[in-house]
């Protein structure tokens, strides 16, 4: 009996140690398994809100990224997307703070401080926009639009200098960029004012003040505003050889070419070795006088040879002249100084036809069509705040 007793015991035990090893291995798959569900379930809504998302559906995009966060509430990317989507709608106070969640659980999403800055930017706040990108600015240096709103950030904060030193490496980086161009001319701006005002309570009556006044109206390509400027200059300080040259540009600019010449000479005879000058006045006499344009751009390449735009004129005058080969060899060298110039391609076709080179002229006339044709297609905008 007792030895029934103990056999049925230990079959009991037997069993029940199974019953417990199974049950320990179900709660320790427990979590994996609910991980999975979860996982599953998250790759399902985010699908359908990228295909909401797609269809124009922003609101039901946000939903159903809404409804991940209720499986998994730490996901910062999702957070950054439902931020997004606020700004798109232009619902700023609910873009910060969902963009603001994202950043507090992932202090490296580089584009969620990035687009928290344009928020707070288009809001008008710029303190908080200045921390917010100059954050995107350190996690990715490569973002040339966060860089270009941290400057204007700094430029609404009166921080010029700050502003400047961010702008100039842009303009460096890409000079035809008209959104940078625009920001350095607020700079400018800024500076100048402050400058004139600063002289004014020096001299009130230092030439200097209408210098800066037709600088600042030739950024803004006011050109008859410089014109009056440089003459008031001159007015003061008649004696100052760069002024001279400055009036005969402004007039250039503004299309009053025989003013503008006479101002170049005028100049020429103040400062002989005043290369540009030179090489500007040759540019308007160049049509009917090429010899005079020829003997003005020599005079401008004597003092400084790597002039690309006199180097270009003066090919010019060569051609006009029947000096096609002498005309190739500047085309050439204006080239290499200023790659980007469609125009020396277009007149090195000219030059090869003259001397007989079709397949040579067809060349660079292709170049030109290329680069003329890439220069007037509209570049995409960048998707950030104007």
């Amino acid at each position: 009996m007792g030895r029934g007793c103990s056999s049925i015991s230990l079959e009991f035990m037997g069993s029940s140690f199974k019953f417990i090893s199974w049950l320990g291995l179900w709660l320790l798959l427990l979590p994996v398994l609910g991980l999975a569900q979860a996982d599953s379930k998250i790759q399902q809504l985010y699908g359908e809100a990228k295909s909401a998302e797609q269809q124009g559906d922003l609101n039901g995009a946000i939903q159903k990224y809404q409804e991940i966060l209720k499986v998994d509430p730490r996901m910062a990317v999702v957070y950054n997307n439902i931020g997004r989507l606020y700004h798109q709608q232009s619902r700023l106070d609910d873009a910060i703070q969902a963009l603001r969640r994202a950043c507090e659980l992932d202090p490296k999403l580089a584009p969620s401080h990035a687009l928290l800055g344009f928020s707070y930017y288009q809001l008008g706040d710029y303190g908080n926009a200045r921390k917010a990108l100059q954050t995107a600015a350190r996690l990715n240096p490569a973002d040339t639009n966060v860089k270009l709103y941290l400057a204007r950030s700094l430029v609404e904060l009166n921080d010029l200098k700050g502003a400047l030193k961010i702008l100039e490496p842009l303009q460096q980086q890409d000079p035809k960029n008209t959104e940078v161009l625009y920001s350095l001319g607020l700079v400018y701006s800024g500076l100048s004012e402050s400058t004139i005002g600063q002289i004014q309570k020096v001299d009130p009556n230092s030439y200097l003040i209408e210098l800066l006044l037709g600088k600042f109206s030739e950024i803004k390509q006011v050109y008859p505003d410089a014109v009056e400027h440089y003459r008031r200059a001159i007015e003061r300080a008649p004696e100052n050889a760069d002024l001279y040259y400055r009036y005969a540009h402004a007039l250039w600019a503004n299309g009053d070419f025989d003013k503008s010449l006479a101002q170049y000479r005028e100049a020429l005879k103040m400062n002989p070795y005043d290369y540009r000058s030179a090489w500007e006045a040759a540019r308007i006499v160049l049509n009917e006088n090429p010899e005079e344009a020829l003997a003005l751009c020599n005079r401008a390449l004597t003092v400084k040879p790597d002039v690309g735009s006199a180097l270009a004129i003066r090919g010019r005058a060569l051609l006009a002249l029947g000096k096609p080969q002498d005309a190739v060899a500047d085309f050439k060298q204006a080239n290499t100084l200023d790659p980007e110039d469609a125009s020396i391609h277009f007149q090195l076709a000219r030059a090869y036809r003259q001397l007989g080179l079709t397949q040579e002229a067809q060349n660079e006339t292709a170049i030109y069509e290329r680069m003329d044709k890439e220069a007037h297609t509209p570049k995409a905008q960048p998707a950030v705040p104007r």
